[in-house]
C-alpha cells in the first residue's frame, strides 16, 4: 500500500460534520506563511526563541493539515455527485494535492527538529527555501479550493436547491411532452350512420349539401387555428423561469390539440346527422 492509499484508507472512529473544511483551511494557509516569515527573520536575528516558535507553529500546522484533509474528504464526498464532469476532475486533483501537502508539512516538521539540533546555517537556508516552496503549493491549493466553490458550486446550498428544482421541472417537462405526443397521435373515430340513404335521393344536389354544411361548420374553427401563439413579454432571466415558460408553451399546445380534436369530432357528428336526414 502506497503512502497515498495509506492516508486515504484511514477511517476515523467518529463522524465529521459537514462544512468544517472552509474555516480550517484558512489556518492551513496562514500558518506556513507565518513560519516562512519567522525563518527568514531568524536567518538575520539568530534567536533561539524564534526557532522554538517556528517549530511549535509547524507542529500546529501538521495537526491542522490532517484535520483539513479529513474534513475536506467529508465535504468532497457530499459535493462530488452534484458537480459537473470538470468539477469532479478538479476535486480529485484538489484531494491528491492535499495528500501531498499533509506529507510535506509532516516532513518539514521533522526536518526542523533535525536542523535545530545540528544548528547549521546552510541547512537553515535550505530549510527556508523548502518552506517557501511549500507555501507556494499551499497557496495554489487555496486557489483551487476557491474555484471549486465559486466556479463549480461545491457545497453551495443555493446550487443544490436549484439542481433539485431543475430536476423537478425536467420531470414535469417530460410528462407534458408525452401528453402532447399522445394528444397529437389520438385521431377522432369516424362515426358510422345507422340509417341508409335511399338510392333515389342520392343525386348531385343532395351530395353537395353535406359538403357545403361541412364547410359552413368548419368556419368557426378557423379563427381558433389562426389565433397567434402566446408570446412572452420579456426574456426569462433564470433557468427556472425558462423551464416554466417551456412548460406553459407545451401545455398550451396540448390544450390546442385537444380543442382541435373536439372540433373535428363535432364536425363529423354534424355531417353524419345531415347524411341520415
Amino acid at each position: 500500500m502506497g503512502p497515498v492509499e495509506l492516508l486515504n484508507s484511514i477511517k476515523l472512529p467518529f463522524e465529521i460534520p459537514l462544512l468544517l473544511h472552509p474555516p480550517i483551511v484558512h489556518f492551513a494557509i496562514a500558518i506556513p506563511v507565518i513560519v516562512l516569515l519567522l525563518e527568514i527573520a531568524n536567518l538575520i536575528v539568530k534567536r533561539k526563541c524564534v526557532g522554538v516558535i517556528s517549530s511549535l507553529l509547524l507542529l500546529l500546522a501538521t495537526l491542522i493539515y490532517f484535520a483539513a484533509f479529513f474534513t475536506g474528504k467529508t465535504d468532497g464526498s457530499e459535493a462530488y455527485a452534484l458537480l459537473s464532469h470538470d468539477g469532479q476532475a478538479e476535486l480529485k486533483e484538489h484531494k491528491l494535492l492535499g495528500l501531498y501537502l499533509v506529507y510535506g508539512i509532516s516532513l518539514l516538521f521533522i526536518l526542523k527538529l533535525i536542523i535545530a539540533a545540528i544548528n547549521n546555517k546552510i541547512a537553515k537556508i535550505v530549510f527556508t527555501l523548502l518552506v517557501a516552496i511549500f507555501v507556494g503549493f499551499a497557496l495554489k491549493q487555496g486557489k483551487d479550493g476557491g474555484e471549486l466553490v465559486y466556479k463549480y458550486g461545491a457545497n453551495v446550498q443555493a446550487v443544490s436547491t436549484m439542481d433539485d428544482k431543475i430536476m423537478e421541472l425536467e420531470d414535469e417537462l417530460d410528462s407534458c411532452k408525452s401528453e402532447l405526443k399522445k394528444a397529437k397521435e389520438t385521431k377522432p373515430a369516424p362515426a358510422q350512420s345507422t340509417t341508409t340513404v335511399p338510392k333515389a335521393e342520392e343525386n348531385a344536389p343532395e351530395q353537395t349539401e353535406p359538403v357545403e354544411q361541412k364547410e359552413t361548420a368548419s368556419t368557426p374553427a378557423e379563427p381558433k387555428a389562426a389565433a397567434p401563439a402566446p408570446t412572452t413579454q420579456s426574456e426569462p432571466s433564470t433557468i427556472e423561469e425558462k423551464a416554466q415558460e417551456a412548460l406553459k408553451q407545451i401545455k398550451g399546445e396540448i390544450e390546442k390539440t385537444t380543442e382541435e380534436n373536439s372540433t373535428e369530432n363535432a364536425q363529423e357528428n354534424n355531417t353524419t346527422e345531415h347524411e341520415g336526414h
